[in-house]
């Protein structure tokens, strides 16, 4: 016998998984303390070669920026989006 499945009751289950797990990662602290950088050989940009960047452009990006830290910007690979 086959069972017919309701998509009603499978997106409703799907939603309360999804709004249970998306509550749990709201207690799981953030990784800003953590380090991730890539230390390289060889450069593409050669410092204080070229023009000097627009300081006030800098200042405005950072005072716009949600997350940021002293000259850099904190940002998430991806992260949860309601529809």
């Amino acid at each position: 016998m086959i069972e017919r499945i309701d998509k009603f009751q499978v997106e409703k289950e799907a939603r309360h998984i999804l709004d249970k797990f998306a509550k749990a990662l709201e207690k799981v602290e953030s990784g800003h303390d953590l380090n991730f950088y890539v230390e390289r050989s060889i450069f593409e940009r050669i410092e204080g070669e070229g023009e000097k960047s627009d300081e006030e452009f800098k200042q405005r990006i950072l005072e716009n920026a949600p997350n940021k830290d002293e000259n850099f910007i904190i940002a998430e690979k991806g992260g949860w989006k309601q529809s």
